[in-house]
């Protein structure tokens, strides 16, 4: 109801509900206690240190005497073994590995019954995996998570209210036909849809990003990429330079983060989390750096250099999720030291299957030195062939050179792959606004 009474305002109503919004948002986020070890966190681009794992330890004990009084699913576990001898190190030995299949058969069964979290946050997870679920977060879990975030502005200088633009993946207007922008006053925040960018409304996108000048901007990699297509085939350009960018919940190719760098010139610091709250860690461009103060991570060898995540998250005790399966594969060439990976390659499932059965993760290598490609998509329905969606760069699409991505494609694949080209004016992101450069469709 009260989404339909903000959908049929007029502009300046609904940026009084957007601050009003985020007045009550950040109150939520920043007000109230967390433990101190949360309250003076390092760097966030720099590896972890000794006394992170030492906190790291202590913590997961706590996790786990609290799972033990209260959480019903760990309680059958855990009272069968000295759960006390578990430790970071050999955790594997005692639990054991848990997905989302788990959680589903009875998720109440998760569910802390200790007093101080009775009231609980709901979230929803994306379903990019394609099994949408519930979490439920404990008030100070939540905090905990927005100091991290926090964390990563302050290395860059900012703050979560310095002025900011965020391109949402929701619906702030019926249509696009009217003024773009949207502004939480209280945090100075922009907001701009990632619905209705489109050649005819890129030129209000850039007029209005130029007006607002923020310091830093948040947003999928698609949406910044489809932003930089369009303004370059109209000859557009921002004429102010953004301090940094926050990319998340898309896969960061390096070819997408050179393109969005370049037109935005500046850096990105890109953030790998999830709903929830089991994984936090980010990069500038070289590796990734994950903190052990929010979770305790491993990783499961599927091919090559590829790793399954497994976590344990240390923030949220209103639901504890213990070695969860986040569904995720990361590249590292030393796997013994999980905190600092070269790479997210994306789902486990979207890999590419050859007919010989090999699984190929990251394919966007096949992609460089390919020039007037703009955006890409690679859907596999059969082990034997590729479907590829290319929507080119109008001002270089001359450049394209198709016998060349096919043979690339077929030399990281195999030689018996069938590559399907196929042209489009532009490529459809999933219903909840992000966008996935492979889908494996082999039922």
């Amino acid at each position: 109801m009260f989404n339909d009474i903000y959908l049929k305002s007029p502009a300046f109503v609904q940026n009084l509900a957007l601050s009003a919004y985020g007045y009550k948002m950040y109150r939520d986020r920043f007000g109230g206690g967390i433990p101190s070890a949360y309250t003076e966190l390092g760097d966030p681009l720099l590896p972890p240190n000794e006394s992170d794992f030492e906190f790291q330890e202590e913590r997961l004990q706590s996790l786990l005497q609290h799972c033990v009084k209260y959480v019903p699913h760990y309680q059958k576990l855990l009272t069968k073994c000295d759960w006390r001898a578990i430790t970071c190190k050999n955790i594997s030995q005692y639990l054991p590995v848990l997905t989302k299949k788990d959680i589903l058969k009875d998720p109440e069964s998760f569910l802390s019954t200790a007093p101080d979290f009775q009231k609980k946050l709901k979230l929803n997870t994306s379903g990019s995996s394609g099994t949408p679920m519930n979490i439920y977060s404990s008030y100070e879990a939540r905090r905990i998570n927005y100091c991290f975030y926090q964390q990563i502005l302050a290395s860059q200088g900012a703050d979560y209210r310095s002025k900011s633009t965020t391109f949402a993946g929701r619906v702030l207007y019926k249509d696009g036909s009217k003024s773009l922008d949207r502004y939480d006053y209280y945090n100075n925040t922009q907001y701009l849809s990632t619905y209705f960018i489109s050649s005819d409304t890129i030129e209000r996108y850039i007029s209005s990003l130029n007006k607002w000048q923020p310091i830093f901007i948040d947003a999928y990699p698609s949406a910044l990429l489809q932003i930089r297509q369009l303004a370059k085939e109209k000859d557009l350009s921002i004429d102010f330079k953004p301090r940094f960018i926050i990319t998340s919940s898309e896969t960061l190719t390096p070819t997408a983060r050179e393109k969005i760098e370049e037109f935005f010139c500046t850096k990105i610091i890109d953030h790998y989390g999830c709903t929830e709250m089991t994984v936090s860690a980010v990069s500038t461009g070289g590796q990734y750096f994950a903190s052990p103060l929010y979770s305790l991570i491993e990783l499961e060898h599927k091919y090559e250099s590829s790793y399954s995540v497994i976590t344990t998250g240390l923030l949220n005790f209103a639901m504890p999720l213990i070695r969860y399966e986040i569904g995720d594969t990361i590249s590292t060439e030393n796997p013994a030291m999980p905190y600092v990976f070269d790479s997210v390659e994306g789902r486990v499932d979207d890999v590419i299957i050859t007919p010989e059965g090999r699984r190929v993760g990251r394919i966007d290598p096949a992609f460089k030195g390919i020039e007037g490609v703009e955006l890409a998509q690679i859907i596999q329905y059969r082990t034997d062939s590729l479907e590829i969606s290319i929507v080119l760069d109008k001002n270089k699409r001359h450049l394209f050179n198709e016998k060349l991505l096919v043979e690339n494609i077929r030399s990281r694949t195999s030689p018996h792959m069938r590559v399907n080209i196929n042209y489009q004016s532009h490529i459809e992101k999933s219903r909840n606004g992000k966008f996935k450069s492979v889908i494996n469709a082999i039922k």
